[in-house]
């Protein structure tokens, strides 16, 4: 058995009157994908939303064993947690290669003191730095690209360097929104080929996503929200013969 990498429950959030997320509770271990899916509005966003800390929630967060206070992003981001949008967000003028080094955790060596008194230092860290974002684009097929400007690329290059982002910033958890909106079917099995990867070095995967096949062939695991609340989990197999997720997702359960 894989370590459990996050363990989240009793996760709350509430916006006035309207409770958005409703006591869910979510575990992913390493190397493990889980998905979250869901009609419009069940609450996917939101949840990892107060994951990242991005708003405000109650609840317990635990990742690799120690409690992270939800609430703050810089928190979240300290614990390993790193978070991918449902549209892409390059910096357009920057180079690919560029965009990369801004998501690296690597902050040594850094200031004016360190360029005055650890230069040969700070130049072996940031050799190093450059090194890895040139290999992060290198395993999104980007490489060719790392000198030309975000600007340039397709939308679904666009998507593949969100990923090179994400693997850049050594994520014990990456929590993907949407990853495979946009995409055509070329794109998405690319897509799906380079996550399973990224999980099979290690990387904890929970993923939102719409397309019924591409969660299918991803995900180990699937939790169901309807409403803020769980409403089934299991494994894909499980979860597609559940009444419940017929009727809260598809709408397609009927009496015979």
């Amino acid at each position: 058995m894989a370590d459990t990498v996050l363990e989240a429950s009793g996760i709350r959030v509430s916006f006035g009157g309207v409770r958005a997320v409703d006591d869910v509770g979510v575990t992913v271990a390493e190397g493990q994908v889980v998905g979250i899916i869901g009609p419009n509005g069940s609450g996917k966003t939101t949840l990892l939303n107060a994951l990242s800390g991005v708003v405000p929630a109650t609840g317990s967060l635990v990742v690799d064993g120690h409690r992270v206070r939800l609430g703050g992003p810089e928190r979240s981001r300290r614990a390993g947690l790193v978070r991918m949008f449902q549209q892409p967000q390059p910096y357009r003028y920057l180079t690919c290669l560029e965009n990369v080094l801004v998501a690296t955790p690597d902050r040594r060596a850094s200031g004016l003191g360190a360029a005055w008194l650890a230069r040969p230092y700070m130049l072996r860290v940031e050799r190093a730095r450059w090194a890895s974002a040139f290999a992060a684009l290198e395993r999104v097929g980007l490489a060719d690209k790392a000198r030309l400007p975000a600007a340039v690329l397709t939308y679904g290059e666009q998507r593949l360097l969100d990923v090179a982002r994400g693997i850049s910033a050594c994520p014990r958890v990456l929590m993907l929104d949407e990853p495979s909106a946009g995409l055509n079917d070329h794109e998405t099995t690319e897509l799906l080929v380079l996550l399973r990867a990224v999980a099979a070095d290690g990387v904890a995967l929970l993923v939102i996503d719409h397309k019924i096949d591409f969660i299918d062939a991803l995900c180990d695991r699937i939790t169901v929200l309807e409403t803020g609340r769980i409403v089934a989990e299991g494994s894909p197999a499980q979860v597609w013969r559940d009444r419940r997720v017929m009727d809260a997702y598809l709408g397609t359960a009927h009496d015979a």
